[in-house]
């Protein structure tokens, strides 16, 4: 299984809710909190802890097929690094983060074998993105199979999870897709 996030730090600083107390309490536990102000990285530690959360959302909301997501049922552990955990009802979900200065991406991950990518859009418009991320998709998983890219589909579940079919036929490997700002990240575990 794998899940993953992205954050546009420039997009979400537009946002000035991430300074609030109130959606510290809403989204963080306590301990959370604590690492949040622990180093005078506060703006980058929200946004690590989220994507770990968000990532790992995606892992349990696939396999459990619960599309309702409560941010404090998951808990974080970093320790300013790029590996972390999260657990949700005593399950541990290993992640990686790669912060960049313009993004924070993590993708969440059950079996070791994976790949992540970051793509940048140049236009803000959601469904072009949406039909930019599925492109970018197909042409990873041609890449990684060594097929051709117009052999590949990519088509959401009734869950909204995307999958790959290569001719018509769906695929084992898993994908995850996410966008936000000028930034898109997939995730593909074989």
């Amino acid at each position: 299984m794998i899940g993953n996030d992205i954050v546009d730090l420039i997009f979400a600083n537009q946002n000035s809710r991430w300074q609030e107390q109130r959606f510290l309490d809403k989204l963080f536990s306590e301990e959370e909190q604590e690492f949040i102000l622990s180093n005078g990285s506060r703006f980058h530690n929200i946004w690590h802890l989220w994507s770990m959360k968000e990532s790992a959302y995606k892992i349990i909301a696939r396999g459990n097929r619960v599309p309702h997501f409560n941010p404090k049922d998951f808990k974080c552990f970093s320790t300013h690094s790029d590996k972390g955990q999260v657990i949700f009802q005593n399950k541990s979900i290993p992640t990686v983060t790669q912060t960049h200065r313009n993004f924070i991406q993590t993708t969440a991950y059950i079996k070791p074998e994976w790949m992540s990518k970051v793509f940048q859009f140049i236009n803000t418009d959601y469904k072009v993105q949406n039909t930019q991320s599925y492109q970018c998709a197909a042409k990873s998983y041609a890449e990684l199979k060594n097929l051709s890219p117009d052999t590949i589909e990519v088509i959401k579940n009734d869950m909204g999870v995307p999958q790959f079919y290569v001719n018509g036929n769906l695929q084992e490997a898993q994908l995850s897709l996410s966008h936000h700002g000028c930034f898109g990240a997939l995730a593909i575990a074989e």
